[in-house]
């Protein structure tokens, strides 16, 4: 999953793809490194004041409709937690909603399901934008047992069980220790019955034990190199081609095929 941020305060670009043009070409140049999903996001998670929905979407709709303008066919996922946006960028070419707080808005699944699309759904265990005084730590089989209740309700919602995809949510707050804790459990979180989605790029847990800046490669490629191996289907990256290579090797040598 190549990521593609319509955002002036990304954390990890600083804004370099912000503007729709940009970003279409963005997009499309992550498929030709190699990713199979294309995750677009209108407003960084990072806590702070929230976007409004018009203005979310302002910079989302037109991306979508770039992308699909341009013939691209890839899977286009739009990272957002708020029906009224998740209904305006299905209809407008996206395939999937990325929810990385949950389910907080207890109207996004039914508006996934009544424009037939996809959903993946996160451990966040904060309020969306939360600003924090600490990291918190947490057991892998509680964020697995969240996920498994959280994916039920969006079933009950309308959504097919062959559309959900779970991610137990690295960072968002969570403790290095919690984060390895997870990293270690993931045999268990791919027993859950879903497809696991694993947004492992630039994390505190890919930099902190190694005593880097969560700039460096290699604490992420070693994760990824560690979730392809197991099986994870899908990885959510920022360096590509490099990190599919990563995944496409480590896969042919596990048990798994990451795309």
């Amino acid at each position: 999953m190549g990521i593609v941020n319509v955002t002036p305060d990304s954390f990890y670009d600083g804004g370099a793809t912000a503007t729709t043009d940009l970003a279409v070409a963005r997009a499309l140049a992550v498929v030709s490194e190699g990713a199979t999903v294309i995750d677009v996001g209108g407003m960084t998670a990072r806590p702070g004041l929230e976007l409004s929905a018009a203005d979310e979407m302002a910079r989302v709709l037109p991306v979508l409709e770039g992308i699909r303008a341009a013939g691209c066919e890839a899977v286009v996922s739009v990272d957002t937690y708020r029906a009224e946006v998740a209904a305006a960028a299905l209809e407008a070419g996206a395939d999937m909603i990325n929810d990385h707080t949950g389910l907080t808005d207890g109207d996004l699944a039914a508006a996934v399901a009544e424009h037939g699309g996809g959903l993946v759904v996160t451990h966040l265990g904060l309020a969306p934008k939360q600003v924090q005084a600490g990291r918190y730590d947490i057991a892998p089989a509680q964020i697995g047992s969240f996920l498994t209740q959280r994916a039920e309700l969006a079933i009950d919602a309308g959504i097919d069980r062959s559309a959900l995809v779970v991610d137990p949510g690295l960072g968002f707050g969570k403790s290095t220790a919690t984060d390895l804790a997870t990293l270690r459990a993931l045999p268990d979180l791919l027993g859950l019955g879903y497809p696991l989605l694993l947004a492992c790029s630039h994390k505190e847990v890919t930099a902190e034990p190694l005593g880097l800046p969560e700039s460096n490669i290699e604490g992420t490629a070693a994760v990824v190199a560690v979730a392809a191996y197991q099986g994870v289907q899908l990885l959510r990256v920022h360096d590509l081609p490099f990190m599919a290579r990563v995944a496409t090797m480590a896969a042919l040598l596990g048990r798994g095929d990451a795309n």
